[in-house]
């Protein structure tokens, strides 16, 4: 089966074959029951989805399903079927109320029925239910045309549709399934179909028509002629993401490099505009100098490979002068756009950076929040409080003063206004033309890390552009926690995950020591103050967002770590900061398995179980500990309370667990030899505050309790 449509966006030529395998192989094995499960291929370009599928048997063979009913408790009335099963036979064709039976279910005894379900031809049944098939595949944007039961992401044109070598016959909206496709777009798409005869015939026509179905093809296929225009002009290529490559390659059917260049006035643009200038808005893949051969300060080469989409019919009629046309149309719609950012940029550097500062007043961040000056203002106060309550170097906080009030100025440039992706980009070159210092220069462009580049995960450089990036993103998160605009499903328009994982993984990654709730009260204690707000329950939605992205962070680590250790660590309030928390889930999961830890949960678990009920008695009097067990385990706490302290704050956590070790047998000991219990009031609140010690000394490695053995 194929389906034409209009051109599909890149992200919906990705998506759509795996979906559409998933939902037939579904349709096959849970509606039809077949015994032998289909050979499913697919396939996609801009303009078709294909599927093609093997070992289908021609027609299904009968099957017994078991229909449940309503509860047997309003089923009858005395041996007579009452309403509601009288509903349920009518539904479904049941004439005979003695051919029901009872089955016990979880909520109790159901009325039941087996159904005989006879099979039949598959081609009826593809024909019947294919078009629900397509309706229910969850693109990610449609277009409805007809009713609302016909969706699709671009207009459907033609659907070509074979079974056994015969056309299968169905339609969706108004477009009836045949044997032909369209190849070429020759005049009217109308006029110019392909009848095909079998499967071997349509991949035969389409591999003589240049079309390349595999997505993976086609990106190997486009790799292999930027290599060899590259080598033939001696450059090589520039470095591109793997999202631009998918798109490039969800963009062409018939792939075809050509090569042209651009006027060599335009390399005076800086590198990183030219770059964007050419692969985010023309698509084109920028060409440098070899090493060793730099021509300009960029060493970007006045030269750049497009992808056009010319089927086998052209390019084998006149070759030359179809990419000459192509070649100067690329030329000419480059320099247009090269044209314009060198405008822009000419226009930005005869002001002074105050000029753009003063021009944030106008730029609304977000409503209720204010302008990009007043959340430059915040991220400086917090970012102030970050270097001084965590320990950064005077030279970084001297630094952070003037690289907060630049952070945000490029917002306010042509550049930046025309191509959004110069952000943070454009203000380190204004501000290295400004002779700005180096580190301040570089903290603007990187205050927007972490991201990808050249396939590789980047974070901050050093711990001036860090604290830059905390204190922009911690901004961002705390403004929206304020108007609760936290992302609930799966729309999250503020890209606020993407702050708190950027969050987390600057701090892992530089091993600081920052605890959420401290950062948090001291935002809320110096920010809109003016405003009603409940800051317990607001904290509390913050701890449990940037908790859940910290869980789910750890766990896609290639490490690993399990559900179990991690909530082990992780407390609900917030109380421990990240790096110290993925030190003890890094430790704990090296040795959940070891003697010490086992033990320790079960000494821990022993103790949990008897104080449940009783978490709020923590104070105890030693002179009511008289038995020779509790007065031995109280000793041996106090000692291993004096000793963890040192070890706890270098995060030795290796004698931390051998320390606490230690509590092992004077716990068995004591539950083997005291009555934790008694009637004596004074005397068991004393010994369940022991033992409530003893469990909030244990946590400071984790909660035992959470761990799964």
């Amino acid at each position: 089966m194929e389906i034409g449509s209009g051109e599909l966006p890149y992200g919906e030529v990705k998506a759509i074959p795996a979906a559409l395998s998933d939902r037939l192989q579904d349709f096959f094995a849970k509606d039809l029951l077949l015994p032998e499960k289909p050979d499913i291929q697919s396939f996609s370009t801009p303009r078709r989805v294909v599927v093609f599928i093997k070992r289908l048997p021609l027609r299904t063979l009968d099957r017994e399903t078991e229909i449940i009913g309503p509860p047997l408790s309003i089923s009858y009335q005395g041996d007579m079927p009452a309403l509601p099963l009288i509903q349920f036979m009518k539904k479904n064709g049941i004439l005979n109320h003695k051919k029901l039976y009872v089955i016990n279910q979880k909520r109790g005894p159901y009325v039941a029925y087996k159904k005989i379900i006879k099979g039949g031809l598959l081609k009826d049944l593809l024909s019947e239910n294919i078009p629900n098939i397509i309706k229910n595949l969850p693109f990610k944007k449609s277009m409805f045309w007809l009713n609302k039961d016909v969706r699709y992401p671009r207009p459907v044109l033609w659907i070509l549709s074979l079974f056994d070598g015969k056309p299968l016959r169905f339609y969706y909206g108004d477009v009836k399934a045949a044997d032909y496709t369209y190849l070429i777009r020759k005049g009217s798409y109308k006029t110019s179909y392909t009848k095909v005869n079998n499967s071997k015939d349509y991949f035969k026509l389409l591999s003589s028509s240049g079309i390349i179905l595999e997505n993976e093809r086609r990106r190997l296929f486009i790799e292999k002629e930027l290599r060899s225009i590259a080598e033939k002009l001696k450059l090589d290529i520039a470095e591109y993401e793997d999202d631009f490559m998918d798109e490039i390659v969800g963009l062409t059917e018939t792939p075809h490099a050509i090569a042209g260049n651009f006027d060599k006035k335009f390399l005076a643009i800086p590198e990183e505009l030219l770059s964007i200038v050419m692969r985010k808005h023309q698509r084109f893949f920028p060409l440098k100098n070899k090493d060793g051969l730099v021509k300009n300060e960029a060493n970007l080469a006045s030269s750049f490979i497009g992808i056009s989409n010319i089927p086998a019919w052209q390019i084998n009629k006149n070759k030359e002068e179809i990419e000459r046309d192509i070649r100067s149309g690329y030329s000419k719609v480059l320099g247009a756009r090269l044209a314009d950012a060198d405008f822009f940029y000419k226009e930005d550097i005869k002001h002074p950076l105050s000029y753009f500062t003063e021009k944030t007043k106008n730029i609304l961040f977000y409503e209720g929040l204010g302008t990009y000056a007043d959340k430059t203002e915040r991220i400086k106060k917090l970012g102030l409080f970050i270097a001084k309550k965590y320990n950064f170097t005077g030279q970084d906080a001297l630094q952070f003063n003037r690289a907060a009030n630049l952070l945000k100025f490029d917002l306010a440039t042509h550049v930046v206004y025309e191509f959004p992706e110069m952000q943070g980009i454009a203000g380190k070159i204004y501000a290295k033309k400004a002779k700005e210092e180096e580190a301040v220069c570089l903290a603007i462009e990187e205050h927007y890390y972490p991201l990808v580049k050249a396939k590789k995960r980047i974070l901050p450089s050093n711990d001036l552009s860090a604290l830059c990036s905390l204190s922009d993103k911690f901004d961002t998160i705390f403004s929206f926690v304020m108007l609760k605009r936290l992302p609930t499903g799966e729309s999250d328009p503020f890209y606020l995950r993407r702050a708190a994982i950027g969050i987390i993984e600057i701090i892992l990654e530089k091993k600081y020591i920052i605890r959420m709730e401290e950062v948090f009260d001291f935002y809320f204690d110096n920010f809109f103050k003016e405003r009603k707000l409940n800051l317990n329950e607001l904290k509390a939605s913050f701890i449990n967002f940037t908790n859940t992205r910290f869980k789910n962070f750890l766990i896609s680590l290639p490490s690993g770590y399990k559900p179990d250790v991690i909530a082990s660590v992780v407390r609900e309030d917030g109380a421990c900061d990240f790096y110290t928390s993925y030190l003890k889930i890094d430790f704990i999961s090296k040795h959940k398995l070891h003697e010490e830890l086992y033990e320790l949960s079960q000494a821990y678990k022993r103790i949990n179980n008897i104080t449940l009920n009783y978490g709020n008695i923590l104070d105890f009097d030693i002179g009511k500990l008289t038995l020779p067990d509790e007065i031995h385990l109280y000793k041996t706490f106090e000692a291993v309370q004096r000793d963890t302290v040192s070890f706890l704050k270098k995060n030795d956590y290796y004698k931390v667990m051998n320390h606490f070790y230690t509590l092992v047998k004077p716990i068995n000991d004591f539950f083997d030899g005291v009555l934790v219990l008694t009637d004596d009031a004074a005397v068991r609140n004393s010994r369940l505050g022991l033992l409530n010690n003893i469990l909030n000394l244990l946590k400071n490695l984790c909660d035992f309790s959470s761990l799964s053995y």
